[in-house]
């Protein structure tokens, strides 16, 4: 029957789209030296896609003394991308960067715990890397800024908000967000993903 021949092939390709990335996590302390980068290790992760091999890492340095002592302390976080090639050094792909600076109260730059992930939503071979965090200065309950960054390729997407928090016994503040242009125009999984992980990361817990 030859028709069944020539279902076959189409009901692979899915199957093929999702085979083609694969990930494994890569332990802080064996992040090689060569991959350069600003700050502690938080999370590391390895994939391989069509395009090729990568380590992404997401790292913090901290609070630490602002550039005039007398403006407090700032930190910053970074997210990098590189790629690995068989043969040779490799090669810084992208770069995310965001920061509190000249902080004299209460100071979080800090990604979420396992929010680095790596999917392929679309099945096109090419990965999505996301990353949640949250930055904040503040000296009183309020919420703090949050961000959603995903990065396909060269391609860039971001959401824009505040975590919620706790103010009453039925009371909260925050949990806002915006999803860019770029998610705006995106494929529905991307933005179906991105409203998972705000909803999943929103809530924040003041000590």
């Amino acid at each position: 029957m030859p028709y069944v021949r020539l279902l076959l092939p189409l009901l692979l390709v899915p199957l093929v789209g999702r085979a083609q990335v694969k990930v494994s996590p890569l332990a802080r302390t064996a992040v090689p030296a060569t991959l350069r980068h600003a700050g502690k290790v938080v999370q590391a992760l390895r994939y391989t896609d069509r395009t090729g091999t990568y380590t992404v890492l997401t790292t913090e340095t901290g609070p630490v003394p602002a550039a005039n002592p007398d403006d407090g302390q700032q930190a910053d976080l970074y997210a990098y991308q590189y790629q690995v090639p068989t043969n040779g050094a490799p090669t810084l792909s992208w770069q995310v960067h965001d920061f509190v600076p000249d902080c004299p109260l209460d100071l979080e730059a800090r990604f979420l715990p396992g929010s680095l992930t790596v999917t392929d939503l679309d099945q096109n071979g090419t990965a999505e890397v996301w990353v949640v965090y949250r930055t904040t200065c503040r000296g009183d309950v309020s919420p703090s800024t949050q961000k959603i960054i995903m990065r396909e390729g060269a391609k860039k997407y971001a959401v824009r908000g505040n975590s919620r928090i706790q103010v009453g016994a039925k009371q909260y503040d925050g949990g806002d967000y915006k999803l860019d242009a770029a998610f705006q125009a995106a494929p529905p999984a991307f933005r179906q993903q991105a409203v998972k992980l705000w909803q999943r990361y929103m809530g924040e817990k003041l000590e």
